[in-house]
């Protein structure tokens, strides 16, 4: 009987630590998300005011121009590594398992205590 509530309060407290690490999993990736398409409408908006500049050396001079094609340069360097190293990195990811131990793992853990 003793056993049976043991495993049964075990098994609960995994379930809450599962659940946990699920909730703490979906935000994180939230979180990620919302990140990257803030990063994705920064960039444009740069890229934007960027090309305007380029585009039109006339009308801004020599020096806007170089600063622009320079941003514009930095921005889809910056742009590429970001999205290699935050969203395509499956080290990065966090992974869900199972937390409930096996039943040899019990079964030994039981014989030594």
């Amino acid at each position: 009987m003793l056993e049976t509530e043991r495993a049964r309060e075990q098994l609960r407290q995994e379930r809450e630590a599962f659940e946990q690490m699920r909730r703490e999993v979906a935000r994180w990736s939230l979180l990620r998300l919302c990140m990257g398409y803030g990063g994705l409408g920064l960039m444009t908006g740069i890229a934007a005011i960027a090309g305007i500049v380029v585009l039109h050396p006339n009308e801004y001079g020599p020096v806007p121009v170089g600063a622009a094609a320079t941003a514009l340069l930095i921005d889809m360097v910056s742009l590429a590594a970001s999205i290699s190293r935050l969203v395509l990195s499956r080290s990065s990811m966090m992974v869900l398992e199972p937390l409930t131990q096996s039943a040899a793992h019990g079964r030994r853990s039981g014989r030594s205590q």
